[in-house]
């Protein structure tokens, strides 16, 4: 095998873009990052953009060119459909500069964090950052999924549905149809408003757009929810249970000898009450499951899939039932 020869592994979402350059045998030489690359939010000129600039800072770091990568796997949330795939693998082709031998593969942002979460063994994992999917790989070698409809239509458990219903909270609050919280205060302070009433105009004039806004507003549920904030709570506990009947409905799917469930996204990894409330649900709905911390990062798991390609394997098959 030359030693010239690096692949690239990308994991993309709907806030950031992270992409790990590294050799034929996993040693990561560089990376970079850039912004949102689901094609489904940032359109497919959008993704591409971002995946380019995230290549390219790896790139620089790593002290090689384009004209030296064999194989990149990117992993984007919003390219689950093999049509959205195949466009935007298409154009990451053109838009990259790679020799013609190269090869390149787009798969969903869930298959690489699956991937980097439990290297490749059995398994589930649950991702909850902007939005949410449980994704699995049974003992016969099938993959399989559940959620991962989108902010309009699933979603559940993810920072939009946390962002989505701290909004709905804080407005129900100054109708008098729900409880007092703190909550609109500070989405006011976050989003520099003067009345919570402010935010409407700014959701609704690109709702596509509001989206990753909405997301961001964890930390301010977070921090009622800390302070004592009794509707806060009840989001944050709520997410949990959402996410624990999601990946529950994949485990009974996947009848797995071992069901273990690795985690990754910013919802899970970082608030601690969400992660709490998934651990105690899914202990009553499928006993036997066990969370486990991630192996590796899903960008890591992008880099193994794209070193399988390399060798010829099949790693970075994406066609989950």
């Amino acid at each position: 095998m030359e030693v010239s020869r690096i692949v690239l592994g990308i994991d993309g979402g709907g806030t950031r873009t992270r992409c790990l350059a590294a050799t034929p045998d996993g040693s990561v030489l560089g990376q970079g990052h850039a912004g949102p690359s689901n094609p489904m939010v940032a359109g497919l000129d959008g993704a591409v953009n971002s995946v380019v600039e995230a290549v390219r800072q790896a790139l620089a770091a790593a002290g090689r060119t384009p004209a030296e990568v064999a194989a990149v796997c990117a992993g984007l949330a919003g390219a689950g459909q093999p049509e959205t795939q195949a466009r935007v693998a298409a154009a990451l082709e053109k838009a990259l500069g790679l020799p013609a031998a190269a090869r390149v593969q787009v798969v969903t942002d869930a298959r690489v964090a699956l991937a980097g979460a439990l290297g490749g063994r059995p398994g589930a994992v649950l991702i909850a950052g902007t939005g949410s999917v449980a994704y699995g790989l049974d003992d016969s070698g099938r993959l399989l999924r559940a959620g991962g409809w989108g902010w309009i239509l699933g979603d559940e458990g993810s920072g939009f549905a946390i962002g989505r219903r701290a909004l709905a909270a804080g407005l129900a609050a100054l109708d008098g149809t729900g409880p007092t919280t703190v909550l609109g205060d500070l989405i006011c302070q976050a989003w520099n408003l003067g009345r919570l009433p402010e935010a409407v105009p700014r959701v609704y004039a690109d709702p596509a757009a509001a989206r990753t806004e909405i997301a961001a507003l964890v930390p301010q549920v977070a921090q009622a929810a800390a302070e004592g904030d009794a509707v806060a709570c009840d989001i944050l506990r709520q997410a949990g249970r959402d996410l624990a009947h999601l990946v529950a409905a994949l485990l009974r799917r996947m009848r797995l000898q071992e069901p273990l469930v690795a985690t990754a996204g910013g919802v899970l990894e970082g608030v601690a009450a969400v992660r709490e409330a998934l651990i105690l649900d899914l202990a009553e709905l499928v006993p036997d499951a066990r969370v486990v911390p991630g192996a590796d990062t899903p960008a890591a798991g992008a880099v193994l899939l794209a070193r399988m390609m390399l060798s010829g394997g099949c790693g970075a098959s994406d066609h989950p039932e």
